[in-house]
């Protein structure tokens, strides 16, 4: 949605409250406890965004998970009506102002989007309306689902990075519509206006639906959010940090002394011929600079994230598939010594399928790869995201014939910036 000021944006919203949070809990665990239930961010402790460039359409798409885990002895009753408060504060420690806001779901009335786009939105409303016809005739909710004592579930939060009128902004949704069928319910966020490159700290206040008395309203209400803060569960805080990409030719990103960047040699490529078995192969990689005093050990396998946005400013759907998991060697988890550099390729191909779709595969480094469809001649801009959580593998050794475990690993979730490329 373009507009030509932050608040005309606003505008075309339903916007409830500018909400001032002021509370701050910061703890050295990873979660808080409030009735057994633990709320936590699964984030490392490094995360870096690069911040995307200030003109129309250029979003950075975030994606958070957030993990409940039910440590009662009763099962507790989760829901797409759940909801998650976002608090966002800066390195001074001061809580960013956050605006709520409701946006209305449209009808199918956009001639712009693509056929299957179209025939996945037409599918997504059938169901929507068979849910409502079900609820008035049973008593069941497909939007409910229990979590068993001992037990976790995640909530999927999405969130974007932008400019508008000079102003970065970054909006985080409050509920989890990942699966959710009920399509043409308001979708919910938090505006946080005015970012700057820093560090900043993350939470989330949980709201259960079943028992909480918490309703939209009550974030008119200003003075409530401090009482949600302590008789709810909550998140502990996670860093991240907004970067800004560094020259020559900005697609590159330096954290704490490691430079990652983005290599596409060919920005230039030519769609295959509309025939199996012919493909175009694309070169794509990440470049990675030890610039510290100490060697560093990165992880590959499944670990570099494509994300590929079209010239209309959407992501294009990404699907993973596997038709088996190779066994973890060494040399998915090369030493990177000090004033060294290591380059990893994802091998990726362009070809032609049925129903008249070109279709993009990125190979992840586990055996898997990640499918981009509906492709055709266009602009697009592609970005990597290195992320790994896991400090420790257990690696095959072919020597001995065994595993062994190796230590060491770098963690992190880096994102360089976007690489532009055109398809003729």
């Amino acid at each position: 949605m373009r507009v030509s000021s932050f608040f005309a944006l606003l505008d075309k919203c339903n916007v409830i409250t500018l909400a001032k949070m002021t509370f701050r809990e910061l703890n050295d665990r990873n979660y808080f406890e409030v009735n057994a239930i633990h709320v936590e961010i699964l984030l490392p402790d490094i995360v870096a965004l690069a911040i995307p460039e200030n003109k129309p359409g250029a979003i950075y798409h975030i994606k958070l998970v957030v993990q409940i885990t039910n440590n009662t002895l009763e099962p507790f009753t989760m829901s797409f009506d759940d909801t998650f408060i976002p608090e966002v504060v800066n390195s001074d420690g001061q809580t960013l102002q956050g605006v709520f806001v409701i946006y209305e779901q449209e009808p199918t009335n956009q001639s712009n989007i693509s056929q299957q786009q179209n025939w996945r939105l037409k599918l997504r409303c059938l169901f929507s309306r068979l849910v409502n016809f079900n609820r008035r005739k049973y008593p069941i909710n497909v939007n409910f689902w229990l979590v068993q004592p001992g037990s976790k579930s995640a909530s999927h939060l999405n969130g974007r990075l932008f400019w508008q009128s000079d102003l970065l902004i970054l909006k985080l949704s409050t509920k989890d519509f990942s699966l959710d069928f009920e399509y043409f319910r308001p979708r919910t966020y938090y505006y946080f206006n005015n970012l700057q490159l820093g560090n900043y700290q993350l939470r989330f206040i949980y709201l259960n639906k079943f028992s909480s008395s918490y309703n939209e309203s009550d974030a008119i209400d200003v003075t409530n959010l401090p009482q949600i803060a302590s008789s709810h569960s909550t998140a502990a805080f996670v860093n991240f940090r907004l970067i800004q990409p560094v020259e020559p030719n900005n697609s590159a990103v330096k954290v704490d002394g490691i430079r990652f960047e983005t290599l596409m040699p060919e920005r230039v490529l030519t769609l295959p011929e509309k025939k199996r078995g012919i493909k175009t192969c694309m070169q794509l990689g990440i470049h990675i600079t030890n610039n510290m005093l100490e060697a560093v050990r990165f992880s590959f396998f499944a670990t570099i994230i494509p994300q590929l946005v079209g010239a209309d400013g959407q992501v294009h759907l990404q699907g993973y598939y596997g038709n088996h998991i190779k066994i973890r060697l060494e040399s998915d988890f090369p030493l990177v010594m000090p004033g060294e550099n290591f380059t990893f390729f994802l091998y990726s191909l362009l070809y032609w399928q049925k129903r008249d779709q070109f279709i993009l595969r990125i190979e992840a480094g586990d055996g898997g790869y990640c499918i981009f469809t509906d492709i055709k001649a266009g602009v697009y801009q592609i970005r990597l995201t290195y992320n790994n959580k896991d400090a420790m593998a257990e690696i095959y050794d072919r020597e001995t014939r065994n595993t062994k475990l190796i230590e060491g690993i770098w963690m992190g979730i880096v994102s360089t910036p976007k690489v532009e490329f055109r398809l003729v």
